[in-house]
């Protein structure tokens, strides 16, 4: 399920032309509770509560979303000083312009960037995710992330490495099987607003 969206342009993280996939279907307003570096064994581990697709599927309200990354070369996280006039979503947007909105409040904005443990340390001002897009070469994987801080501010994390693994609580699942969970509620979401 490669992606028909423009290429992310990261010198670093995100290496060009290599196929992506989003990962906003599964992640998309869920919640990342946390962020787990072993440096020693060069390890990233992202654990994500998304209660819509859990509750829809009639998962165990214990289960997490989780996405580990492996043999990790690089991390690299931004924050966004807002732009004065900051955007909107409202309730019932559509995805396309929700997704407009943001897109623009971002490119208002300015970057900066943090250490990758000042990025840990937001966790405990809460971590919406706002975009995910992952990114798969033959010897390579880059993860995006872009997050809301607290509700009021955005941050963008990169992680690259050699392989990335997916689990839906203890499941390891593939990447298509994480996203396809998400797609279930959005498509079941949209049925239902037909109908009403």
């Amino acid at each position: 399920m490669a992606s028909d969206e423009q290429p992310i342009v990261d010198w670093v993280n995100f290496p060009q032309n290599i196929p992506t996939i989003s990962l906003w279907d599964a992640l998309h307003d869920g919640d990342l509770l946390a962020i787990e570096s072993d440096l020693l064994a060069c390890t990233v581990t992202l654990r994500f509560d998304v209660p819509y697709v859990r509750d829809f599927h009639h998962l165990p309200e214990q289960t997490q979303f989780v996405i580990v990354v492996n043999g990790v070369r690089s991390v690299r996280s931004f924050v966004s000083v807002p732009w004065p006039g900051g955007y909107t979503i409202r309730q019932g947007m559509p995805r396309a312009q929700q997704e407009a909105a943001i897109a623009e409040y971002q490119r208002k904005c300015r970057e900066e960037s943090q250490s990758w443990a000042d990025f840990e340390r937001l966790i405990s001002d809460g971590l919406e995710v706002s975009n995910a897009m992952l990114g798969r070469g033959s010897d390579v994987v880059a993860l995006r992330l872009g997050l809301l801080v607290g509700g009021d501010s955005y941050v963008d994390a990169y992680i690259r490495g050699e392989g990335i693994t997916f689990y839906i609580g203890e499941k390891q699942v593939t990447p298509e099987e994480f996203v396809a969970l998400g797609e279930a509620y959005w498509e079941a979401f949209a049925s239902r607003r037909k109908t009403d």
